[in-house]
């Protein structure tokens, strides 16, 4: 079968790989579609500790299960099932979770993939493939608002409009947010987070935009959110929260970086990381993709697997308005 081989820093290869053989309890899945995710764009580039070629990348995929040809989204955080963590319903924090695409366990950026067969979910005819693929990066942000549980006609900050930061921006808008600002330093992602109704897109790379974003905040947003994961952008989200307001961090583009922890402590800033989503989480995202209440298909982007390369670079060098690219497999 064909497979998109992440084979060094900035290169991946189109390789013939054997079909992999289900294990008792997995399910074979012919892979249709998958999605370019911001930590496969992370390993594509070499920062990733845990994507080491070579590696078949990927983890959002939607096929049709081999057994009896029904189309399937999977959730691929793989988790034991039996420690603490996972008896408690925060499988997200399983002591022994694996994830397609990552470490010793293959993506989905080839033609098949074996997955347990309680990862697996049926979906309609009616999703299309590009709406379906978005069902795991949208449960990020499902669990990300869970934990948050804004209070009615809150104001929220998004540092970063890229594909978390917009998906935010959309289901804060199902919450209820009554004003929300996304700050980012393309004009390309503001011009989609405006059509996207933000109420304020600001570009921060100049003095005017983060006057602009400072005015816009006033004394500070009750939530706000770093999609970024970037020292400046951390740094940024703790400056937009207002007195007694919650910080959520998301993005993890860096590993370290400082904070002015002083002045977050004189405002009492609660902070609350956020990492992945449970299966609860997962189905709740399906649940808005059917019904219609999320979609970026506007902004999705499609080339085939072969021209994985180019797919690759245009996420990393020159993404404009696109907020997710699709490999088409089959």
């Amino acid at each position: 079968m064909r497979a998109l081989v992440y084979s060094a820093p900035h290169q991946v290869t189109l390789e013939d790989h054997p079909r992999p053989r289900p294990a008792p309890g997995e399910c074979k899945i012919a892979v249709a579609a998958a999605g370019i995710c911001g930590s496969d764009i992370s390993g594509f580039l070499g920062h990733s500790r845990r994507r080491i070629p070579p590696l078949v990348l990927g983890h959002e995929l939607v096929g049709r299960r081999s057994s009896d040809g029904k189309r399937v989204v999977a959730n691929p955080l793989i988790s034991c099932g039996r420690c603490t963590a996972c008896l408690s319903g925060a499988q997200n924090l399983c002591e022994r979770w694996r994830l397609l695409g990552m470490d010793q366990t293959a993506g989905c950026f080839q033609e098949f993939v074996s997955v347990p067969e309680t990862q697996v979910y049926e979906i309609p005819d009616e999703l299309s493939d590009a709406q379906a693929v978005v069902a795991e990066p949208l449960a990020n942000i499902v669990h990300l608002l869970r934990i948050a549980a804004p209070r009615p006609f809150f104001r929220m900050g998004i540092v970063g409009g890229g594909t978390m930061g917009s998906l935010a921006l959309l289901t804060a808008k199902r919450l209820g947010v009554r004003e929300v600002l996304v700050q980012d330093v393309s004009e390309v992602r503001l011009a989609t987070a405006r059509s996207m109704g933000a109420t304020l897109a600001a570009n921060v790379s100049t003095e005017e935009g983060r006057a602009e974003a400072k005015r816009f905040a006033g004394h500070g947003f009750d939530l706000v959110l770093d999609a970024s994961g970037v020292g400046p952008a951390r740094q940024a989200a703790f400056d937009l929260c207002r007195p007694g307001g919650l910080v959520v961090l998301l993005g993890m583009g860096q590993e370290r970086s400082e904070i002015d922890f002083v002045t977050s402590i004189r405002k009492e800033h609660r902070v609350a990381m956020s990492f992945a989503y449970t299966p609860a989480d997962f189905e709740r995202s399906l649940k808005l993709l059917s019904g219609g209440e999320i979609d970026i298909r506007p902004w999705t982007a499609e080339l085939p697997l072969e021209q994985g390369q180019q797919a690759f670079e245009r996420m990393t060098k020159a993404p404009g308005d696109t907020l997710k690219m699709l490999l088409r497999v089959k």
